[in-house]
């Protein structure tokens, strides 16, 4: 096979290859679109078992997409798909996952709220952990792939490549039939990717199809056994391994030749020196120091988890640190780096790319100064320059104005790089800059690097591929354990000299220590619990006895039986609907019509539970209630799912219709409620109302379910990443309906205890309640951007906010300290939140 072949001529090679019997998938006539742009055309390619077969091509080849079609998040618009021979079109993610298809993403689909343990317990089978501890079992998953992290952690604190270690232990723990993966080594180290490669050969010998896209040619050599390689969404040709050479295979990925990857290095050996670093420490790394001179670029190497990811933070700006950096013989201060320093992240989708913007808007936004005139932007100089290093770049998008998660994640890179050229910096850190982008694109990135260093413009790199760093880099240091141990110059550098500076350091960071930590004690995992989501619990419990104490003091009839069961009677209307609202902001969303749902369903329970009703209209004026807010669960849920109605939106329509049917059923205060329901609703056990001890125990299963329990993973993953969500096979829009009608539900818990408050159907009543649910969730705890929250801290928040308000009438105090005392709480429960969960974090 020849890379003149034409692109309709590729089948000719199946002559040449082996029989291999009957493919375990076989692809025929794939096509897929997005908005009229064809990722995918007429595709047809078979998999085996018992090899690895590597997919090849530049960025927006259409490789992920194949692949995302295969694991069923995708489904193509032509086309067929057989699995042993039998038609499985189309595929789900659940479908499958049955037919043993696994897959490690690309772009690692981690749930970033939830913890490692709770990463794999929601992503995989219940049979997997049904035999055995389940900590135990988990624990021998991460070992498996080398991952050494402590089970509790928060996933979103891992560094980009431990990411990918969790994504590959999800897709091996499940022993699949087909294994799918998406450039694994993008972010790993020589040790990782040995592991991984001896994980795949260990498959392939038990007849595993293991297939396989990468960027790297020399991976292809090592791993694989048939290629195929596509281009603009087609085939361009498919062979064994072993029956084609490196240059043809460029040749098809790029339809054109390609000169050396490379460019030139500097050949002065004492270039002027424009910047150095000079005893820099900073987290997890101390006493760094280098130089670079005009026209090098310096590299930065070391096993992973050593400091250089660190390091790379604190040069743009974005930690603190102390020791000196001079820019041209001018020293810059540590609060000043970040303006002087364009920053490449590793981790792209988190910090490279915003992506609720357009691609223009994201290569743009760190450089609006230098387009605008008297703060107007220029719009035709914008374009300009955006087009013009787009093109220098290759980046391939629909159009300017396409959403950058439109792109393929290696054009997404290509436009994280022409940020930093257009914002003109003092100096450029990239971290791992062509972590997963193909061979054409990386060449060109190591061109502009290289240009951009002969202008005088000073490039710092990060690499776990050595090969990458020996190839661009005129000096590298090397790092292990947060320190310097070899700079390399010059002929110096190579792979071999800076692998082995890593792995022989004497201050190599071994992970015995960190080994330690996995089993975690009782005693760590109550603090864990109270240091994360649970953070503002015990200081809430603070508060509200500080305030019992201080209003007491005032008014000794504070902590009178009487009025403590009042507060706690009042707090368990509110914690109700509060739980309700705890569970619509655990998936992202909000359900402004909790209050009008509250007042209407009391005004329905008005016309049938009343004195001298016989109990079965009793009982149907309760079911009622329920079947109502079930009702308005569903609508609000399917609004939101289907209708493409935004929570607010959603949310605030019901809110208006419900306060009017109030006002339609009743036009005033009338419909008493039967006196004995509201005895027994009321009953106490000394001064505590049995329905607050009822709100206690719900919270409490709740809570339990929420951390250790699939609904509770699944509710809390639809509102970390919908996204990832969905990719690892949870029923998002399932999910999201389920959770709105249990808010509905939980909100009619509510009603009942509005209802034996006040005693009457009165459509006026319940609107604050809204508010006040928001409220009483905030002092909890719960985040309001989804995936992080707490039934219990929520519990908390309602009685303090109940305690507020009942001290106030206590020390006569007028309606505005109330407000106000409530807008304090809010903000001081915010403050302890985010400071416990940045040092949980650290």
């Amino acid at each position: 096979m020849t890379a003149t072949q034409p692109i309709e001529a590729a089948s000719a090679v199946d002559a040449i290859e082996p029989d291999r019997g009957h493919p375990v998938i076989r692809m025929t006539g794939v096509s897929k679109s997005f908005a009229g742009v064809h990722a995918l055309t007429d595709v047809s390619v078979e998999f085996f078992a018992g090899e690895v077969h590597a997919i090849l091509g530049e960025n927006g080849a259409g490789k992920s997409t194949l692949m995302n079609i295969i694991s069923g998040v995708l489904q193509p618009d032509r086309g067929a798909i057989a699995f042993d021979g039998r038609d499985v079109t189309p595929l789900s993610p659940d479908s499958s996952a049955d037919l043993g298809v696994a897959i490690s993403y690309q772009h690692p689909a981690i749930l970033e709220d939830l913890s490692v343990l709770e990463n794999l317990q929601v992503a995989l089978p219940t049979q997997v952990f049904a035999v055995g501890d389940t900590r135990g079992i988990a624990r021998r998953m991460l070992d498996e792939v080398g991952l050494h992290v402590p089970l509790q952690a928060r996933a979103g604190s891992l560094p980009v490549a431990q990411k990918h270690l969790l994504e590959l232990a999800k897709a091996l723990a499940v022993n699949p039939r087909v294994l799918i993966l998406d450039e694994p080594t993008a972010s790993l180290d020589q040790d990782a990717t040995n592991m991984l490669f001896s994980q795949v050969r260990r498959l392939v010998a038990e007849g595993t199809s293991v297939i396989y896209i990468t960027h790297r040619l020399a991976e292809l050599r090592q791993i694989g056994d048939r290629v195929t390689v596509l281009r603009d969404g087609r085939m361009a040709g498919r062979a064994m391994v072993d029956a084609v050479g490196d240059e043809d295979l460029l040749s098809m990925i790029v339809g054109r030749s390609l000169e050396s990857a490379f460019p030139l290095k500097l050949d002065d050996p004492a270039p002027e020196i424009n910047f150095t670093v000079s005893g820099l420490s900073g987290r997890k790394f101390k006493d760094v120091s280098f130089e670079v001179g005009r026209g090098q670029i310096i590299g930065v190497a070391g096993v992973e988890g050593n400091g250089q990811a660190d390091l790379m933070r604190a040069l743009a700006g974005l930690q603190s640190i102390t020791g000196e950096v001079q820019l041209n013989g001018h020293a810059i201060g540590a609060s000043a780096l970040k303006s002087h320093a364009a920053y490449m992240p590793s981790d792209r989708h988190t910090e490279g790319v915003a992506k609720d913007l357009t691609v223009r808007e994201n290569a743009t936004f760190a450089a609006l100064e230098k387009f605008s005139l008297r703060g107007v932007m220029r719009r035709p100089r914008e374009l300009a320059k955006v087009n013009e290093v787009f093109r220098e770049l290759a980046v391939k998008t629909a159009g300017l104005e396409a959403k950058i998660l439109s792109l393929s994640g290696g054009n997404q890179q290509k436009v994280v790089m022409a940020r930093a050229l257009l914002s003109e910096p003092g100096f450029i850190v990239a971290d791992e800059p062509t972590q997963g982008v193909d061979v054409g694109a990386r060449s060109e990135i190591y061109r502009i690097l290289r240009e951009v260093s002969r202008s005088g413009t000073p490039v710092v790199v990060n690499s776990s591929d050595a090969a990458e760093l020996e190839g661009l880099c005129d000096v590298v240091i090397v790092m292990s354990r947060g320190r310097v141990v070899e700079t390399l110059r010059g002929d110096d550098i190579t792979e071999a000299r800076i692998v082995g500076a890593a792995v022989q350091a004497d201050t190599h960071a071994h992970h015995v220590e960190e080994a330690r930590r996995h089993h975690a004690s009782f005693g760590e995992r109550v603090k864990h619990f109270v240091q994360t989501d649970n953070a503002t619990v015990g200081p809430l419990v603070v508060v509200a006895v500080a305030l019992a104490l201080y209003v007491f003091g005032q008014n000794e009839n504070f902590l009178s039986a009487f009025n403590v069961s009042n507060i706690l009677i009042l707090a368990t209307a509110l914690g109700f609907i509060a739980l309700g609202q705890t569970v619509a902001l655990l998936m992202g969303g909000i359900d402004l019509s909790v209050g009008p749902l509250a007042g209407f369903l009391v005004v329905i329970a008005s016309f049938f539970v009343n004195d001298g009703q016989p109990a079965l209209t009793i009982a149907a004026g309760f079911a009622l209630m329920l079947a109502a807010a079930l009702v308005v669960g569903l609508i609000n849920g399917s609004l939101i799912r289907f209708a493409n109605f935004t929570p607010i939106a959603a949310t605030l329509a019901m809110f208006i219709g419900l306060q009017g049917l109030s006002f339609v059923l009743r036009d005033g205060p009338d419909g008493f409620i039967n006196f004995g329901v509201i005895e027994t609703l009321t009953w106490r056990l000394g001064p505590i109302p049995v329905a607050f001890i009822v709100l206690v125990v719900l919270a409490i299963a709740a809570e339990f379910t929420l951390r250790k329990r699939r609904p509770g993973w699944r509710l809390r993953a639809v509102g970390s990443n919908e996204d990832n969500a969905r990719r690892v096979g949870v029923r998002t829009n399932l999910t999201f309906i389920a959770g709105y009608v249990a808010c509905s539900l939980l909100t009619a818990l509510g009603a009942i205890m509005l209802m034996a408050q006040i005693g009457v159907g009165d459509p006026a009543q319940g609107v604050n309640y809204t508010l006040a649910s928001i409220t009483a969730v905030v002092l909890g705890g719960t985040s309001l951007l989804g995936g992080r929250g707490t039934f219990i801290g929520t519990v908390m928040g309602a009685l303090l906010l109940t305690m507020v308000l009942n001290a106030v009438s206590f020390l006569g105090l007028t309606q505005t300290y109330q407000y106000m005392f409530q807008g304090a709480l809010i903000l001081a429960a915010a403050l302890i939140y985010s400071t416990v969960r940045r040092k949980a974090e650290a």
